[in-house]
């Protein structure tokens, strides 16, 4: 695996915000309380390079992050690049998702950390 095409990796978070109950359903996923969620996108040396925080929680990633990669103040993704990304975004030339038909578990890499 060639790391040096790697830029970072990108990720979704829910983060707890009260809003009217007449707004509440579109906020709560499968939290029991309303979030929003927040796409951020980050170096390996933990600088965040992109994040946006404005979708209800029940948003799924996938269109979240075709909205960010479309928007005026897009993510940039330099030609022939990556950026690591879970099995909840959509399959892309520039997003690398875990393969489907393998299994990961942490506890695997307790010793050896990847």
């Amino acid at each position: 695996m060639v790391y040096q095409d790697y830029v970072g990796a990108i990720d979704g978070t829910h983060i707890r915000v009260k809003v009217s109950p007449f707004d509440a359903p579109k906020f709560r996923s499968r939290k029991d309380f309303p979030t929003q969620n927040v796409l951020a996108a980050c170096t390996f040396d933990l600088k965040f390079t992109y994040v946006l925080a404005r979708w209800e929680g029940t948003t799924s990633d996938t269109r979240i992050i075709k909205n960010v990669l479309t928007r005026k103040d897009c993510l940039k993704i330099p030609k022939g690049k990556y950026y690591l990304v879970d099995a909840g975004f959509m399959l892309k030339s520039s997003l690398i998702t875990p393969y489907r038909g393998e299994r990961y578990h942490l506890k695997e890499y307790s010793r050896n950390p990847p």
